[in-house]
C-alpha cells in the first residue's frame, strides 16, 4: 500500500484534498443548506455542461478503452491482457458493490426528501430524477474507479490525471442535477479508489502480472 501512495502521490494528494473539502463542507453546512446553495448556482449553460458531464459516470463510457484493448490484443500489443482483464474486474467488482450498498441503505434521494418542502427546485428539462437508492453515487464511484484504473494498472498518467479532474466534476454535477447528496458523492469518491487499489493489492500477493502496474 505504501509503495502505491509513493508511486501515484500526486493522484493520491490531489484526491485527499478532495475528499478534505468535501468533509469540511458537510461539516459546517447542513445538507439542505448545501443542496440548495448548488441548486440555485445555475444557468442554462451548467445544466447542458453537467447534463453532459454526468454521463462519464455511465458503465457504458467502459466500453470505450474496452474496446481500445480488444483491438491492441488482436494487434498483439504487450501487456495488453492483463491491462484488459483488470479493467472488466474491477469494472465487476465496482458494480456489485454499488448495487449491494445502494440496496442495503435503500436511502432516499434529496428529490424524495425535499419535493414537498415548499422550497423551489431547479430540475434540468428532461432529466429523469430518481427518488430512492442514494447512497453511494454510482456515477461518482464509476468515474473515479476509472481514474484510478488509468493510474494503476494501464499507467497513463494523462489519461489518470485527465480522470481524476473529470471525476470531481461528475461528483459534482449529481449535486447540480439534485440526484445526490454530498454524502453519496464523498462515498462513491472512497469507493471509487478504494475498490481498484484493493484489488491491485489482491492480484499483487497472488503474483498476477497486471498488479505490477503500481510499480
Amino acid at each position: 500500500m505504501l509503495k502505491i501512495l509513493r508511486n501515484h502521490r500526486w493522484f493520491f494528494i490531489i484526491f485527499f484534498i478532495w475528499l478534505v473539502i468535501l468533509a469540511s463542507l458537510q461539516i459546517v453546512w447542513s445538507p439542505a443548506e448545501l443542496m440548495f446553495w448548488v441548486n440555485r448556482h445555475n444557468s442554462s449553460l451548467l445544466d447542458t455542461l453537467f447534463g453532459y458531464l454526468t454521463l462519464l459516470g455511465e458503465d457504458g463510457f467502459w466500453l470505450i478503452p474496452l474496446a481500445v484493448y480488444l483491438y491492441q490484443w488482436l494487434m498483439r500489443k504487450e501487456n495488453v491482457k492483463n491491462q484488459a482483464i483488470m479493467l472488466i474486474i474491477i469494472w465487476i467488482t465496482k458494480g456489485l458493490v454499488s448495487v449491494i450498498m445502494k440496496n442495503a441503505f435503500n436511502l432516499p434521494r434529496p428529490m424524495e426528501v425535499y419535493e414537498h418542502s415548499g422550497r423551489v427546485i431547479h430540475v434540468v428539462e428532461g432529466l429523469e430524477i430518481h427518488h430512492w437508492q442514494s447512497f453511494p453515487s454510482g456515477h461518482t464511484f464509476t468515474a473515479f474507479a476509472f481514474a484510478c484504473y488509468f493510474i494503476l494498472v494501464a499507467r497513463n498518467n494523462f489519461w489518470g490525471f485527465l480522470w481524476l479532474g473529470l471525476a470531481m466534476l461528475v461528483g459534482y454535477s449529481r449535486v447540480y442535477l439534485f440526484q445526490h447528496f454530498p454524502r453519496d458523492v464523498f462515498a462513491g469518491s472512497v469507493l471509487g479508489v478504494a475498490v481498484p487499489v484493493g484489488l491491485v493489492l489482491l492480484f499483487d500477493k497472488m503474483k498476477w502480472p497486471a498488479s505490477k502496474a503500481n510499480g
